[in-house]
């Protein structure tokens, strides 16, 4: 909770652009933690590094919880709407968190309905480890490009799933039609051919377009989990 409330105040500290990284220092925070366990203890492996960041979230405490709250209202994330317990956005929730000792991962449990980000803390990063890391390290050693394997991978966490930060602001009907899309650019081939980049570039003008609310900012985070996992593992661009 610490390391995650820290890194958002020095990110507030360094722009003025609003929240940026929040998602990702979440996501982050206990791979930080796990991978030093993992390389002192055993040995650096994915397998192993999953393990940890599994013994890493099941520890978390109350007050790590109540930091991520502080964390989030330093942030100010958009489209975080109301839930009728420990809502975020209340100033008892806090309170009741301490007195209650709800831990950082039992509040996740309450969101990871939905919340992708909450989700990974709950799954033990089931979209990262499972779906984004294989599918990224197999195209890294197929075409040796961090752009196409980063775009590729971003498209296929997409197309699986839903983005909660564009159902959070526009619904579940537009995030499934964004994942169909997608797909969509995927089939052509996304990257890895001359009209499937044209379809990638048409489907990132429609996304940027601040009109649609369309920002898949929660697939962006599980994506930089994602290149975590390979750095971690020992790849260098």
């Amino acid at each position: 909770g610490k390391v995650i409330k820290d890194a958002v105040a020095s990110v507030s500290g360094w722009q003025r652009g609003g929240n940026t990284l929040l998602g990702t220092i979440i996501l982050l925070s206990p791979f930080s933690v796990a991978a030093g366990m993992t390389c002192v203890e055993d040995g650096f492996t994915v397998d192993k590094l999953r393990k940890k960041v599994r013994v890493v979230v099941e520890s978390s405490t109350a007050q790590d919880a109540v930091d991520v709250y502080e964390a989030i209202h330093v942030a100010q994330p958009e489209g975080l709407g109301k839930v009728p317990r420990l809502d975020v956005t209340d100033p008892a929730s806090k309170q009741q968190i301490l007195e209650e000792k709800v831990t950082l991962l039992e509040v996740f449990k309450i969101s990871s309905d939905y919340d992708s980000v909450a989700s990974e803390w709950v799954s033990n990063y089931s979209i990262t480890f499972d779906l984004g890391y294989p599918y990224f390290a197999q195209l890294i050693q197929d075409q040796k490009d961090i752009n196409t394997a980063t775009v590729q991978t971003f498209l296929k966490i997409l197309s699986e799933v839903p983005d909660t930060f564009i159902v959070r602001k526009v619904g579940p009907s537009k995030a499934e039609q964004i994942s169909s899309k997608a797909q969509k650019v995927l089939d052509k081939g996304g990257m890895l051919t001359s009209e499937g980049r044209r379809s990638v570039h048409e489907f990132d003008k429609e996304l940027r377009d601040p009109a649609h609310h369309f920002s898949p900012g929660t697939t962006a985070d599980i994506v930089a989990g994602v290149l975590a996992v390979a750095v971690l593992n020992g790849y260098r661009p």
